[in-house]
């Protein structure tokens, strides 16, 4: 979050700075309040929450095995 802040008060000051200068500088500044949006929203997914992704325990599902037994077996009452 500390750095999402500090790329938002970034952008502020690029922000201002573009309105204030002319130029090329102008454009790098205008850029910059464009861009860092993006960037700081891309950073701030990237870290998470800070907590390790291998603290779960793993589930593991039993295997489970029907044999061709089973269904060849007919039962000679319902075949009427």
């Amino acid at each position: 979050m500390l750095r999402y802040t500090l790329a938002m008060s970034i952008r502020v000051v690029c922000l201002i700075l573009a309105m204030v200068v002319q130029g090329w500088l102008m454009w790098v500044f205008f850029a910059g309040a464009i861009l860092l949006p993006y960037f700081a929203v891309v950073l701030a997914n990237a870290q998470g929450n800070g907590q390790a992704k291998n603290s779960l325990p793993k589930v593991v599902a039993p295997t489970i095995t029907i044999s061709a037994d089973v269904f060849a077996k007919t039962n000679t009452s319902d075949n009427k």
